[in-house]
């Protein structure tokens, strides 16, 4: 503490990673800084980098999406962070309001992404030699109100950010938005109690749908290949920019009203909630296929989790 308006964290963090005969180290500095201007108003601001010897390998192209966490190893290096953040926030003490707005910028390097038609399971060949390493930037703005107490409590949160890749290796060498590059990011949570007895819950969410790899323009090849030696054509699909495609956004309402009563030993709970009330058909992942009335080859959609009624019974002692 410093003084009795200010106050301040500061940490280092120690790491080290043996794999391969390659021992990777780093040391972290991390600083945290709060100063309360006057009663309901305060300000603060971060510093933090970090050093990363895991992976998330994800795959961008149409298809069943797929996630892997692969280790730092000989050739493929650790991925750092360094993250700044500036922030506000504002006390409305009589109505039990707390409002926050923020900013953050991240800058990330040594990330791990596949190389131009290159899959995990497509060959036999070592995974090392189907990825390559780039930079990556993330950065927006949070805003966030919340009510906490009284009979109607819960919170809005809106966040406005970016998120990038560069490789050289990849899009030939420019800029593109990465799969969870999400513009816009809002949710709504509501809870009011009516009675000790009775009380229900709203929670609605909405995002910007995710970025995503598809072809502009199919044309007939002339690949070797054991299909072309057969007298099959060779469709080569053209992609003109890596994740140059959004999905529909992610939105969905789920409603919930709980009925408690106390009895002499315990009390107990009735439940009763909607997932997804009005069914909405949030994208899962895309695929290609061939329309049997017209022969045309289309995009089709697959969703997963329509509307989704539930009823739970739990009591407490």
């Amino acid at each position: 503490k410093i003084g009795g308006r200010q106050k301040m964290n500061l940490g280092l963090h120690a790491s080290g990673f043996l794999v391969d005969g390659e021992f990777y180290r780093s040391l972290q500095p991390r600083v945290s800084y709060r100063l309360m201007i006057d009663e309901n108003w305060a300000a603060k601001a971060s510093f933090t980098t970090m050093y990363q010897y895991v992976h998330l390998l994800t795959n961008a192209s149409v298809g069943l999406p797929t996630d892997l966490w692969v280790p730092s190893t000989k050739t493929i290096t650790p991925q750092t962070a360094y993250q700044g953040a500036v922030g506000i926030a504002r006390t409305f003490k009589d109505q039990g309001l707390e409002f926050s707005v923020e900013g953050y910028y991240k800058y990330m390097t040594g990330l791990v992404e596949y190389k131009e038609g290159a899959a995990f399971f497509a060959e036999s060949s070592d995974w090392q030699t189907k990825v390559v390493q780039g930079d990556g930037w993330a950065y927006g703005s949070e805003f966030f109100l919340q009510k906490k107490f009284g009979k109607t409590t819960g919170w809005i949160g809106y966040t406005l950010s970016w998120n990038k890749r560069k490789f050289e290796e990849l899009n030939h060498g420019n800029v593109y938005p990465y799969k969870y590059d999400r513009r816009h990011d809002a949710s709504l949570v509501i809870a009011h109690e009516f009675n000790k007895k009775v009380d229900v819950g709203l929670v609605w969410v909405f995002g910007t749908g995710n970025a995503t790899t598809l072809p502009v323009a199919s044309y007939q090849g002339n690949a070797m290949n054991q299909l072309s030696q057969l007298g099959f054509p060779t469709t080569v699909d053209y992609i003109s920019a890596r994740n140059g495609y959004r999905l529909n956004p992610y939105h969905r309402l789920d409603l919930s009203v709980n009925l408690n009563k106390e009895l002499k030993r315990f009390t107990r709970t009735w439940s009763f909630s909607v997932y997804n009330t009005y069914s909405r058909r949030n994208p899962y992942f895309l695929y290609f296929d061939n329309d049997p009335r017209t022969g045309l080859r289309v995009l089709k959609q697959v969703s997963l989790f329509p509307i989704i009624p539930s009823v739970a019974y739990r009591f407490k002692f």
